[in-house]
């Protein structure tokens, strides 16, 4: 009786304790890092949330990019911070994709992370250089299956999700293709541009004004729906090619953080993306602002997680 009574006490003082933090909480700036280089489509989504969430809590919200390993390093760093809410992760969905490589990242994206909110729904997209000389997504295979050569085509990074829908839609379109890995969108899109390489799988964000100004070409997106700021490109799936590739954006913290903090932040991300300036800049950049509870979020990646272990199984995909 006395040891059920002294543990009845100990749980009342940890929980007194963890409410206290939460509610102090926050009362200095706040960390979101990005794992990928500033300029690329996470960092598109996350600095307009950054600054809405700055005015709602009262404190500054900063961006800290920690670029390098197709995401690798700025997880297994966010993974290891302290769980007092003030070290957040703007996770995508290669957060499902990466274990089931090798060799496999030291993050677990179930146990070292704790969901708050998803920020955002985007297609990849295949997108060329004029040089190239195609305008449709058939001339690129067609080109494809006459070249000797395999075409080049960049993507962020070894290991990304881009990388895994590039080989994705090689293999489904009976291509040889050769990954061009960058060490984020930034720098692949600004090689496109220069017609330094050709073709290239990335997300939409960076890519949508010079698809708009006739600088590059968007063939097709990855997605099962068109893009309404696409409205006029095709998808994969609607060309024939059984490729679907959502790439989302999602906020998360390290394990362990007090459920009271995660909950705060859940209900301020889900504010945020009701602003109307927020969600116009997501939308101008063809990302559509999502929200929802954390209980969704983790259903996601627990789905893409087994998603992409059945998918890299099933195509042998291994990323060089």
């Amino acid at each position: 009786m006395r040891r059920a009574i002294v543990s009845c006490l100990a749980a009342l003082a940890a929980l007194s304790a963890t409410a206290a933090v939460a509610q102090d909480w926050p009362n200095k700036p706040i960390r979101i890092v990005v794992p990928f280089p500033s300029g690329g489509t996470t960092d598109t989504a996350v600095r307009p949330l950054a600054d809405r969430l700055s005015q709602q809590l009262g404190v500054a919200v900063v961006v800290e990019n920690k670029p390098g390993a197709a995401g690798r390093i700025g997880y297994e760093f966010a993974a290891k911070a302290a769980p007092d809410g003030y070290t957040l992760l703007a996770g995508t969905d290669s957060l499902g994709l990466q274990p089931h490589l090798d060799p496999p990242p030291n993050y677990d994206p179930i146990r070292d992370f704790a969901p708050i909110a998803q920020l955002s729904s985007q297609p990849l997209v295949i997108a060329v250089h004029p040089s190239l000389g195609v305008t449709t997504l058939q001339q690129l295979v067609e080109l494809g299956r006459t070249k000797r050569e395999a075409i080049g085509y960049a993507t962020s990074g070894i290991g990304s999700s881009q990388n895994f829908a590039g080989e994705w839609f090689a293999s489904a379109a009976g291509l040889k293709m050769l990954h061009v890995p960058y060490r984020g969108g930034g720098q692949a899109v600004s090689d496109l541009l220069a017609g330094q390489v050709q073709l290239a799988v990335l997300g939409i964000a960076p890519m949508l004004p010079y698809h708009k100004t006739g600088r590059i070409r968007i063939l097709a997106v990855t997605t099962a729906e068109r893009s309404p700021a696409l409205s006029d490109v095709p998808t994969l799936k609607e060309l024939g090619y059984d490729v679907v590739v959502d790439q989302w954006m999602a906020l998360l913290a390290p394990a362990r953080v007090p459920p009271a903090i995660l909950e705060r932040l859940n209900a301020e991300v889900n504010t945020a993306l009701r602003d109307a300036r927020l969600r116009a800049a997501y939308e101008s950049a063809a990302m559509r602002p999502v929200g929802g509870s954390a209980g969704e979020l983790g259903a996601l990646l627990q789905g893409e997680y087994r998603r992409f272990g059945q998918l890299t199984q099933e195509l042998r995909f291994k990323a060089e």
